[in-house]
Order: structure tokens, then C-alpha cells, then sequence
């Protein structure tokens, strides 16, 4: 079979949200299938495109639309790239992809729920069944009225909408105001061993948690940090946070809010890290304030390490772990419920560790094994709902 993937993805050259389509497209490739990809061209390809490409799929990377003189000079609408990361230089856009390629079936990836889908209007012209799986929904962003027909005509005509969290699907059909009965919840990959527990940190004069996640005060939160540390209860204590992840936008104002009110002590910026178990060796716990979130690698992979979550209600939180039991959940992104769920848990700081314990009991109960290969099976679904018609 023939199987398309087209990353709505624009903003970064590769995120957390391109992993479940980026494996399930390598699982398929293995067992002989024909893949195809459509992505975003980047002056540097992500390392994984190249991987594909190496292995045989059939990558075509696209440019953003051009300007009004771009195309009244060049004569067409859309730019081309050619394989291997060169210059665009020929025509290509989604209806041409399509047109060309013809995949018995489509899995379109949005990273954020206002990601337009005008691939779907091609997988409709030409009778392709295609699913769409949204990363990430927020209340942030809501949905003109005046592109809700365009919206709804995309996500009814896909023969599946998949979501990482039960809340992100209410938040995007509140959207829409539309209910999706063609709805699932699907799992993401993770990158700790499924059956391996990291040992608890034997050191308890310091409590150290770890803030993973891109450095982005929208989505992650890290700001609401530096306003909760501030406060002299909590320079009083013997708790320090390490915050992991690349710079999205905002590591440089991090830093000089931590300058700004002395928190050198207490809130360290420690950049990115390849070994996420590296860090749950010397951590006691994670404390992610986000604002939104689809379904966090973090905090599934913190539970399988055997750690709590510190967190806020975002994404899937609330389904992967018990308020007070496996981990601790401020009701909403703000100083204050921060501020009080850090002391609900710090109240809790010498059973941490049986608290982590029942985390990995309780996320191995709630969560697949192996999302990848599950998530495989459904794209081929699709494509057999193609056969069969």
C-alpha cells in the first residue's frame, strides 16, 4: 500500500508531535508499504526526514506560499523542493502531491488545532480516505466563525480525528461546536524503557524537580515558576528546580527573571539533555506548569521512571494520574493554584517516593506498550477501507 503523512508543521523544523507519525511511518516502511511524505522545507532537514528518505519513502518538502511578486515573477503558485533537502525548483503543493502520488490513504499531523488542512479538500477530490491527528488544542486560539465551514467540511470528511488527550478533543469541538463522532484517543511514543523504574535520588538534603519541556512561557509555563520562587516561604526551603529543554522564545527573559529576583539558587537552566532517565537519577519529581498541552512525553515518561508529576489540569493529566495519589494537579495555570499545589505536595515530600512508585504502577495500567505499533495499524485502516470500497 501506498501511505501519505503530511505535517501541518511550520513553526520549528521537528517537535513532539511529529514522533508518532515519524515511527509508525518507519513500522510501516519496514513491512513493505510504500511511504510518502509531505513536509515543510527547512534550510536544515530534521534528521528524521533524512532517515525516511534514506530508507526509500518518498519525501517531498514544500515552502511556504510566496509573495504576490513571487508568483507574478515565477509564474505559479507554489514552490517545489527536490529530495534530499535542495533548493525549491518546481511545482508542488498539496493538491499536486495528492494528484501525483495518489496514496491509498492520508494521516494528516497538526502540532496546534488552528493548523489549516486544505490537503483534506484534495483527499475528498480524488476519494482518498485520510485521518487527521490534532497534537495539541488550546483555549488560546479560538476559531474565526467565518472558518468554521472550512474547519468542519476537514475534520467531517476525515474518516478519523485522533486526539492524545479526551481534552484537547472537547476543547476543539467547542472549536467547532460540532460534535466528532468520528473521534479516538490514541497513545504517543515515549523514550524510556516501558519496564524500567529509575532509582529513587538516596540524597534528600535538597529536593530537586525537574521543569522538562521546551523553554516557551505559553505553552510550558516557566514564567509561573519564577513568581511562585519568589516568594520567601519558598527561598526559605530546601527545593531547587532544573529546567531541561531548548529555547523556544523565551530563554533569555528566563534568565533574567531568575536574575531579576535572585533566584540563581533556585531555579537553574540546565539546556537540553538527549537521556531523559539521566535526569530522574538525581530528581525527585517534575513540576511542569503548563498552560496547555496535548498529551506531555514528560509526564508519561516521569511516571514510567517512577517520579510524581507536579502539574497543572492541561492535556491528559488528569487521565494518566490521581490528584494527591500518583501525583499532584493545580486546577488551572495560575500563581496562586500553582502556588498551592506545590504545597500540597511539599506537605507530602517524604512519601515521594512510594507516591512515584504507585505513578508507574498506575501509568502502566492506563497507557499501550507499544503506541507505535498500534497507531501503524490504524493507518492501514484507513487504507483498507479503500480496498474494501
Amino acid at each position: 500500500m501506498k501511505l501519505g503523512f503530511y505535517s501541518c508543521m511550520a513553526g520549528v523544523p521537528w517537535g513532539g508531535s511529529e514522533e508518532l507519525w515519524y515511527r509508525a511511518a518507519k513500522v510501516l516502511n519496514s513491512q513493505g508499504h510504500k511511504v510518502l511524505v509531505n513536509y515543510k522545507w527547512w534550510p536544515k532537514q530534521a534528521r528524521q526526514l533524512t532517515e525516511l528518505d534514506d530508507n526509500g519513502a518518498d519525501l517531498w518538502l514544500r515552502m511556504q506560499p510566496p509573495t504576490f511578486w513571487q508568483k507574478k515573477m515565477a509564474g505559479f503558485n507554489h514552490w517545489r523542493s527536490g529530495r534530499n533537502g535542495n533548493l525549491p525548483n518546481d511545482i508542488n503543493n498539496p493538491k499536486s502531491w495528492v494528484k501525483e502520488t495518489r496514496p491509498d490513504a492520508v494521516l494528516v499531523t497538526l502540532g496546534y488545532h488552528p493548523d489549516r488542512i486544505f490537503v483534506a479538500d484534495d483527499c475528498i477530490r480524488f476519494n482518498i480516505p485520510y485521518a487527521i491527528n490534532v497534537q495539541a488544542a488550546s483555549s488560546f486560539v479560538f476559531l474565526g466563525g467565518d472558518k468554521c465551514k472550512d474547519f468542519r467540511r476537514w475534520y467531517q470528511g476525515a474518516k478519523k480525528v485522533f486526539f492524545v488527550s479526551q481534552e484537547n478533543q472537547d476543547k476543539l469541538e467547542t472549536n467547532l461546536a460540532l460534535k466528532l463522532d468520528n473521534a479516538e484517543i490514541v497513545d504517543n511514543p515515549f523514550n524510556v524503557d516501558f519496564d524500567h523504574q529509575v532509582p529513587y535520588p538516596t540524597d534528600n538534603s535538597t529536593f530537586r524537580l525537574a521543569c522538562v519541556g521546551r523553554i516557551h512561557f505559553q505553552s510550558k509555563g516557566q514564567d509561573l515558576l519564577v513568581d511562585v520562587l519568589k516568594q520567601q516561604k519558598w527561598r526559605d526551603r530546601n527545593i531547587e528546580v532544573s529546567i531541561f529543554g531548548k529555547d523556544q522564545g523565551q530563554r533569555f527573559q528566563l534568565t533574567e527573571l531568575i536574575k531579576l529576583h535572585g533566584l540563581e539558587d533556585k531555579i537553574k537552566i540546565q539546556g537540553f539533555v538527549d537521556g531523559v532517565s539521566e535526569i530522574w537519577k538525581t530528581h525527585h519529581a517534575l513540576l511542569l506548569p503548563s498552560r496547555y498541552e496535548g498529551a506531555a512525553l514528560v509526564i508519561i515518561e516521569a511516571m514510567l521512571s517512577g517520579r510524581i508529576c507536579i502539574t497543572t489540569d492541561t492535556g491528559r493529566n488528569c487521565e494518566l494520574m490521581d490528584d494527591g495519589k500518583s501525583g499532584f494537579i493545580s486546577s488551572s495555570p495560575t500563581v496562586r493554584e500553582l502556588d498551592e499545589t506545590l504545597e500540597r505536595a511539599w506537605a507530602e515530600r517524604e512519601n515521594w517516593k512510594s507516591m512515584g512508585e504507585l505513578a508507574g504502577k498506575t501509568i502502566r495500567e492506563r497507557y499501550s506498550t507499544d503506541p507505535v505499533t498500534a497507531y501503524a495499524e490504524k493507518i492501514k485502516q484507513l487504507a483498507n477501507v479503500a480496498v474494501e470500497a
